[in-house]
């Protein structure tokens, strides 16, 4: 039982696998001295599976857990494995038992090998203490299974929907599938046989061998992120009602920063035992907030200044804004610009684990097109995490970590200005560039199993530079 409940650390492995072994050859000495036909029928099937199973069952809901092991006589392998059983239905029970399966066909011998989940209807009217039922039957898709039950004790009245789980106890099988979600040096590597039988990484096998665990290879992701930050104002260029722009001198800026929010859609998969490759798609929505002011000296030459040609110097008609600013000490504005459109990110992350520690580094880079092609963005962004992981009930577990975060971010805004220009305007091009790139940051991961993550991060810099992101993370 305690192999299927929590971790199982490994220099205990062998001992439990050993244990499982005895108990398997002990009790089919047992139902050979009733059933002597199980020797026969253990010896012409494909194979058989052992287990040790408890269930208890409460009015409504009530389950079942229990370990055992699938043994192959095509190639005389072992599969260790999990056992569950959920029931949903009326009246109570309580019973813990031992069970041979007779396994007559290579196709249920690959499914006991591999897990799955079997629903059924049952109902059990049963008081006894210890004794032998002969080839209960269960039914697995098409097959007839004949099980030997031998009751340890059993009390029960149930009539219950129920699922029966069989699932790869991989800690005991030496899959090489470690708990971490990163590649894990767990031990010396010489003395176990795992099997790492996924078409990735790379190189897994040659890394299992030498005593490291792996995690599953692929990975989808759901992602939020949310990002406020400073900005700096260079390379203003400006144009008169549409014209071509030309470098802009007179104008100076302050209070520019962007925040934007972002859900995504990620998928990884891991390359090689220390590389993971994963790529992004998500949805920008946010502003970048602008404000610039004149020094005056665009007051009687704005065509000068920003075309090139004379507007408010040249003779005959002028605008009427020509004479409104003649004489002007200068002008300011504040403009903000919705950011609206999809950003795509490629990268890698750098990791390896040793025990319970792990290291991190994820590298992208990130390119934001908004839809109404007024802003475009890039991003570079490397992310160093150092953290602990600690273990909890079965394969589920808490990852904490600190890190810091370097994140390169040059935005260009096109836009135009019309206050103050009697209809006409000023078209501009800037480029807006963070003024802080590092930054502290926290975060935790919950594993729910080697399946499913809950993960979430903090970042900030001072008061000036926040970040936020969760993700929510199935390996396969």
């Amino acid at each position: 039982m305690t192999a299927c409940s929590s971790s199982i650390p490994y220099e205990e492995r062998e001992e439990i696998r050993q244990s499982i072994d005895d108990e398997t050859d002990q009790l089919i000495e047992e139902l050979a001295e009733v059933y002597p036909e199980i020797y026969t029928q253990i010896e012409e099937a494909d194979g058989y599976a052992s287990g040790v199973m408890s269930n208890v069952k409460v009015p409504l809901v009530g389950g079942g857990t229990g370990i055992g092991a699938v043994y192959s006589n095509i190639d005389d392998s072992t599969t260790y494995i999990n056992l569950h059983r959920y029931d949903v239905g009326a009246g109570l029970g309580l019973s813990s038992y031992k069970m041979i399966s007779i396994i007559d066909t290579p196709e249920d011998l690959e499914k006991f090998s591999k897990g799955f989940n079997e629903p059924s209807w049952g109902t059990d009217w049963n008081l006894s203490t210890s004794g032998i039922e002969k080839e209960k039957v269960y039914y697995l898709e098409d097959s007839e299974l004949p099980t030997y039950l031998v009751f340890e004790s059993n009390a029960s009245a149930v009539g219950s929907a129920r699922m029966m789980s069989v699932s790869v106890n991989d800690e005991l099988t030496e899959t090489g599938l470690g708990n971490a979600k990163f590649t894990n040096h767990v031990s010396s590597g010489d003395e176990s046989n795992p099997r790492w039988d996924r078409p990735l990484p790379f190189f897994a096998q040659d890394v299992v061998d030498q005593g490291f665990s792996l995690p599953l290879p692929f990975g989808v992701s759901l992602l939020y992120a949310e990002t406020k930050q400073d900005m700096s104002i260079t390379g203003l260029e400006a144009g008169f009602n549409g014209g071509n722009t030309r470098p802009i001198e007179f104008m100076t800026f302050d209070n520019n920063y962007s925040h934007s929010r972002s859900p995504q859609l990620k998928l990884d998969a891991w390359v090689f035992p220390f590389m993971n490759v994963f790529a992004s798609v998500g949805k920008v929505n946010g502003m970048a907030h602008v404000e610039f002011a004149s020094d005056g000296s665009v007051a009687n030459g704005i065509g000068d200044a920003i075309t090139g040609s004379k507007i408010c110097t040249k003779p005959g008609p002028k605008p009427d804004f020509c004479d409104s600013w003649s004489g002007h000490n200068g002008w300011d504005a504040a403009v903000d610009v919705d950011l609206d459109g999809w950003n795509y990110t490629i990268g890698a992350t750098f990791a390896a684990g040793w025990k319970d520690y792990f290291l991190a580094i994820p590298v992208s880079v990130s390119y934001v097109d908004m839809k109404n092609a007024r802003a475009e963005e890039l991003v570079i962004n490397v992310t160093p995490r150092i953290g602990k992981q600690i273990p909890l009930k079965g394969t589920s577990s808490v990852d904490v970590y600190v890190g810091v975060s370097y994140l390169d971010s040059t935005l260009t805004i096109h836009g135009e200005h019309y206050e103050g220009l009697d209809g006409h305007h000023i078209n501009y091009k800037i480029e807006q560039e963070n003024l802080d790139k590092w930054m502290g940051l926290i975060g935790a991961s919950y594993n729910f199993n080697r399946s499913w993550a809950l993960q979430a991060e903090y970042g900030q810099n001072g008061s000036d530079k926040r970040q936020f992101v969760s993700s929510l993370t199935h390996r396969f």
